[in-house]
């Protein structure tokens, strides 16, 4: 009796094991984003944090998004100031979220205020991940997670998001080509890396560092933070940079140094190989060069009707009569054109945009009497916007 109990005993085991086998799917899914499973098996996340380096002991969080809800699944901390990391999470959509300080590469310094960055992964089952997270997959986080909950996959949020950001950032940097996401891109080139989109990565962080530094001389409350939450919205919002803001990117671009920044990271990032931030800066400046030799010059040749000529990317100037010989139309960019009676350009008279030539003339019956100020910027075909070349007039 004992014997057969036994028998049966071993049969049961066999046959639960059995069925188990046959019925367990790490990677099930029951119809959210595709490869999101909700298997419960852990596996690593790897990553790092970069605007510039993140400190040791920054703060990593990772939630589960779910819909318009998310929450905490795992938590840990950067391990040294190279801004590494590694975590045990569950599969799924999640997003990564870093909060420190972090080492400015443009001065060599450790910033004082806590920045807060952000990356979206879709981490598949019992697959480890390793991934970068930076002020672009910060950029682009808001936007996916908004998209994905219309309905699109991560891949086509990832995408759409990506998109944005390179068109926003554009009207500093003009078309940068990349070939991988966000979230694969680091500052150093690291294996499984691509240079030139290391360099671009490094380059926009290098961007915002100095635009920042350089903007808090006049405005001792702005910070990174700003920047980044300013730019944020600009993206989900679908706007355009503000002027003040692009103006300060912009003029950030002249003033960063290849030399320096590599030298600094080398400095912290010991035996690794920087991107190559050079390529990118040289790539970027020429775009940003505003229209050459801008002159004016009043035509009283009717005194019924006085006019106010403009010429720009002329040798000669509007005064001299042979200038008309160097009137052409402009190639692979357009002009922006303003007239204000406000230093600021804040309401202007005249806003032109798609303009052709290089060369206006208005005649002053439109202007009203006083000083005027007029200004002119080149804009690229692949968006990138130059510097403002101004001047001043007076209507009689």
């Amino acid at each position: 009796m004992k014997k057969i109990t036994q028998l049966a005993f071993f049969l049961l085991v066999a046959l639960l094991l059995s069925c188990g086998g046959e019925s367990y799917n790490a990677a099930s899914n029951d119809g959210g984003i595709s490869g999101t499973g909700n298997g419960s098996s852990k596996s690593s996340l790897a990553g790092s944090a970069y605007k510039g380096p993140f400190i040791q002991d920054s703060e990593v969080n990772v939630l589960k998004i779910e819909g318009d809800s998310s929450s905490i699944i795992a938590s840990s901390q950067v391990q040294a100031n190279l801004g590494d990391f590694i975590l045990e999470v569950e599969p799924g959509l999640l997003s990564v979220a870093v909060s420190g300080r972090f080492y400015d590469e443009t001065d060599a310094t450790y910033s004082e205020e806590t920045v807060n960055l952000k990356a979206l992964v879709n981490k598949d089952p019992e697959q480890q991940a390793n991934i970068f997270v930076n002020a672009l997959t910060l950029l682009s986080h808001d936007l996916m997670v908004e998209l994905i909950n219309q309905g699109n996959s991560y891949e086509q949020a990832s995408s759409a998001a990506e998109t944005r950001v390179k068109t926003l950032l554009a009207t500093v940097t003009g078309d940068i080509p990349t070939s991988q996401p966000f979230i694969n891109m680091n500052i150093a080139n690291s294996s499984g890396t691509t240079p030139g989109d290391n360099a671009y990565s490094l380059y926009i962080s290098s961007l915002f560092s100095e635009a920042v530094n350089e903007r808090r001389v006049e405005e001792p409350q702005y910070s990174m933070s700003t920047l980044l939450s300013t730019l944020r919205a600009d993206i989900l919002n679908d706007k355009p940079i503000d002027d003040a803001t692009l103006l300060s990117l912009q003029e950030a671009n002249g003033r960063l140094d290849a030399a320096s920044i590599q030298q600094n990271l080398e400095a912290v990032l010991i035996g690794e190989t920087i991107a190559p931030v050079g390529d990118v800066i040289e790539a970027v400046t020429p775009g940003l060069v505003p229209p050459s030799n801008l002159t004016t010059f009043t035509d009283a040749s009717n005194p019924a009707s006085f006019s106010q000529r403009f010429c720009f990317d002329m040798n000669l100037d509007c005064s001299n009569p042979k200038h008309k010989a160097e009137i052409v139309n402009a190639q692979g960019f357009s002009y922006d054109l303003q007239i204000d009676d406000n230093a600021d350009f804040s309401s202007p008279i005249v806003s032109l945009q798609d303009w052709q030539r290089n060369y206006y003339e208005i005649e002053h019956a439109s202007l009203g009497s006083g000083t005027r100020y007029f200004r002119v910027r080149k804009s690229h075909d692949d968006g990138q916007l130059s510097l403002w070349a101004q001047t001043d007039f007076v209507v009689p």
